[in-house]
This record gives C-alpha cells, structure tokens and sequence, in this order.
C-alpha cells in the first residue's frame, strides 16, 4: 500500500479514494453481513461473485452497482422497503472530490486524508515533524515539497501547493475547526529559510477564529504523542476517525477502542500543552527571532 504524509507526496496509485458516506455503507453492509451469520467467503457465494469483492465493498475500496447492492441486501434478509436508503448512500459515496483533479501528484493515502478531512466538522492534530497542512503557508508549503530530492519537476510542485492551499478554504468558511497541539521544536525548524518561516510563524500566531494552536514545551519529558503524529477526525453524522504518521506515512485507524485512545491521548496533550495566549507568545516571540536572522 502507497501511504503519503502532510510533508511527503509519493507515487501515486490507482486506488478508489474512499468517501464518509461510501466507508459508512461499508460498515453497514459488514454489520449486516455479520447479522445473518455470514462470512465475507459465504456470502460471495450466495452473491455469486468473488470475496474479495465482498471486502472491497465494505472497506469502502471500490463501488457497487444498484443490482448488485440489491442483491447483497436481499441475500442478508435486508427489508426490501429500505434498499433505496442503502442505494441513496451508496451514490453519494460514490460523488468526485475537487481532490480528483490533483490525482496525478496525490497518492491514494493522502488523497484518503483529504477525502475525510473534506467531509469533517472537526480535527485535533498532533504534529512534531512538520507544521499542520491546513495552516501551512504558501511559502513554506513549495519550500517542503522541494526539498524532496524527487521533485524535479515546478508544474508538480505548483499542483502540489495548490492542493495544499485549496484545503485551507474550509477554515475560512467556518465549516471546520481546527485544534492543534504543536511540539516546540517545529518552532525552531526554519523550512524554507529564515523569511519564509517567519511568515509561517505569523500565520500560526493569527489563524482564522475556527483554530486553536497550542505549543508542548521541548521540556516535557512523557506525553502520549511521543510515538509519533496524527489526527482525530469527528463528523456529524459518523464514527470519528484516526489518521496516524509514521515513516511510511499516514495510515488510518476506525475501530471504536483505538479511537477512544487516541481521543484521550490528544485530551492529555492539550491538558499538559501551554494555553492557547501563551502559545501566541512563545510564536510571536520565534516569529520575531527568524525575522531578524532574514
């Protein structure tokens, strides 16, 4: 599997980048399955087609036709009167992300990010290695993406920017909050240059009112976000989601236990986390310090 994260873009794959509504009819579908007492092997044979194409369906890897849908329903004793609920949520699943238009530079992990992070009402990050793309500036977003000795190309970085500032919109538009909680170091890693990251720093100084920004002092010797970033996803009408980083880059986690853990491990960052004010100081002050080294 090709994974990509908020700092690294890789080659991209061919993959179904799946939506909220099409991962819920997935777990419906599963849930249902698993009501009538069935395997993902035995219901492919009552379907009449294969069990990978019973998986890929309920993890939301691939589409399903009306007559097929129909069909899986039926074979799970699903009443029939409630089939065109299932099929309403199944086209909507199914509807083309303005991200669609970047697949050629975004992999289908990091597409899967923004295709969620699109459908969210709200994010709790965590992040050490890289500013949150939502609050990168245009700047510092073409400085990241350079640095990665396979980008050789100014049109893929360009398409590649322009993503990453087309994802900012939501936070201008009040449909999403933001919280995150950033490690101190970043304040000290001048991607791009002292000028740039001075900008970088005043844009994390002054967000939109839906952000909040919150620095974890270098001197915290234990906290939960010591194995690495990620993001807590809620959505109005859906079970929260978890992306988490590693060095292969961003994977998600959807089971209900692992969710609830990594809730309370951001609940616990922002606890121990400078407040909101101070933070601001701590910013400005690093702002003012790389704005005198440009």
């Amino acid at each position: 599997m090709v994974v990509a994260s908020e700092g690294e873009v890789t080659v991209p794959d061919q993959k179904r980048t799946p939506t909220v509504r099409a991962r819920q009819l997935g777990l419906d579908l599963r849930r249902l399955r698993t009501e009538a007492g069935l395997s993902a092997e035995e219901a492919a044979g009552l379907v009449g087609c294969s069990q990978g194409k019973i998986s890929r369906i309920e993890l939301a890897q691939s589409g399903v036709s009306k007559g097929d849908l129909f069909l899986i329903l039926k074979t799970y004793n699903v009443p029939e009167e409630t089939h065109e609920q299932f099929w309403q949520l199944a086209r909507e699943g199914r509807g083309r992300g303005w991200w669609e238009d970047y697949r050629h530079v975004i992999t289908g992990g990091l597409s899967t990010y923004i295709a969620f992070e699109a459908e969210a009402t709200a994010v709790n990050s965590w992040n050490w290695g890289f500013m949150p793309g939502l609050l990168q500036t245009e700047g510092y977003a073409r400085a990241l993406f350079a640095s990665d000795p396979r980008r050789v190309d100014p049109d893929e970085i360009d398409r590649l920017v322009d993503a990453r500032m087309a994802r900012q919109v939501r936070l201008t538009d009040g449909s999403l909050s933001l919280w995150v909680v950033l490690d101190e170091s970043l304040l000290h890693r001048p991607i791009g240059g002292p000028k740039v990251f001075a900008e970088q720093l005043d844009r994390l100084a002054h967000p939109s009112p839906e952000v909040t920004v919150q620095i974890l002092k270098q001197q915290t010797v234990w906290h939960f976000g010591l194995g690495g970033g990620f993001s807590v996803m809620s959505f109005p009408e859906h079970p929260s989601i978890v992306f988490t980083e590693s060095l292969t880059g961003d994977s998600h986690v959807e089971q209900e236990d692992y969710v609830s853990r990594y809730t309370l491990a951001f609940d616990h960052l922002r606890a121990v986390a400078t407040g909101p004010d101070e933070s601001r100081t701590a910013i400005e002050r690093a702002r003012d310090y790389w704005m005198k080294e440009g």
